[in-house]
């Protein structure tokens, strides 16, 4: 169970991300742009009944008004391994997160400078809604969002440095 939990919080963080991404649709050398490498920062992130990955990279390519491109490497509390990517519109449509352990889709939208997701599993239900944003000095990426877990649902915040 631990271990599903923690896959979903895998797909949760880079939905998130992704969101993320979506949210400031604004040219890479824009401060507010989620375009970059950003890397967990899991002092300032928050996980309520789940467990924390030990570390993510995120490297967002794209993110424009068409579309948005992500990929995360990480590792789960447990120290395995993963790496999830999406490649796609942000126009509430659902497509798959590839190399998600279990099927996952996902919807992105945007209502100005907010981007918003919800993700589905292979049964169609929905199991993770939230937003993201980029601090104003285009530093920080911060994902928040409620994910459905064995115990019922988790809020949860990540947190992300740009490097």
């Amino acid at each position: 169970m631990t271990r599903r939990i923690a896959a979903v919080a895998r797909v949760g963080s880079c939905l998130l991300l992704l969101t993320a991404a979506s949210a400031f649709a604004a040219d890479a050398n824009s401060k507010n742009s989620a375009v970059g490498n950003w890397i967990l920062n899991p002092t300032k992130s928050h996980f309520q009944n789940m467990p924390a990955p030990k570390m993510e990279r995120l490297r967002v390519p794209k993110d424009d008004e068409t579309g948005l491109k992500w990929s995360l490497t990480g590792a789960d509390a447990d120290g395995k391994g993963y790496h999830q990517e999406y490649d796609g519109p942000t126009d509430g449509s659902y497509h798959p997160i590839k190399g998600a352990r279990n099927p996952r889709t996902v919807a992105y939208t945007r209502a100005g400078s907010v981007t918003n997701w919800v993700v589905k599993d292979e049964t169609g239900a929905i199991i993770e809604t939230g937003s993201v944003s980029v601090s104003p000095d285009g530093r920080t990426l911060t994902l928040q969002g409620t994910r459905k877990t064995s115990p019922g649902e988790s809020q949860f915040t990540s947190v992300y440095d740009r490097r």
